[in-house]
């Protein structure tokens, strides 16, 4: 009996060495950085305390990757937001890249004020799906972000998020 343990323990601990090998071998990490502007946006006001709205956009860019592939962006949200606090958002980002192959993310953040009065944006990813030579991915991201005028010195809305993905790619 106590040499049928040794041998499960054994065999257990190979199992968890083996498996974590394989995915130290296997997982890979990009840096993003992505620029974009709001394509459409709407804002309604929620009706409790003035500042406070509900809201929806689309944004539109372009992304560099530290592998040296570029990318555009796309993002669609949603928020809840109150003027000069901060607020919640949650969407889906897409990046196509020049090849066609794509990486589509759902992700949610937090947004603050920044001293200087713009918004500055946190949060984390999941990778849903890719296609091409993404097809079949899995993984993280983790981001962060902000904007870069006051919207009176750029409707447009212009943004830079930076981000950290991890994932990994089925073997070819």
């Amino acid at each position: 009996m106590k040499m049928s343990k040794w041998f499960g323990l054994v065999v257990l601990i190979l199992l968890m060495s083996l498996s974590a090998l394989v995915s130290a071998q296997s997982a890979q990490t990009l840096d993003v950085e992505a620029t974009s502007y709001i394509v459409s946006s709407q804002w309604l006001p929620a009706g409790d305390e003035a500042g406070h709205s509900i809201g929806m956009q689309q944004r539109g860019g372009k992304a560099s990757f530290s592998d040296g592939s570029v990318a555009q962006y796309s993002t669609v949200s949603n928020f809840d937001f109150r003027r000069g606090k901060g607020g919640n958002s949650s969407g889906y980002s897409k990046f196509t890249f020049d090849d066609g192959a794509t990486i589509v993310f759902s992700w949610t953040a937090k947004m603050t004020i920044g001293e200087d009065g713009l918004t500055l944006n946190e949060g984390q990813g999941i990778i849903l799906k890719g296609t091409g030579r993404f097809a079949g991915i899995k993984g993280t991201s983790s981001f962060s972000g902000r904007q870069l005028k006051s919207a009176a010195e750029d409707p447009k809305g212009s943004a830079i998020q930076n981000a950290t993905i991890r994932y990994t790619l089925p073997k070819q």
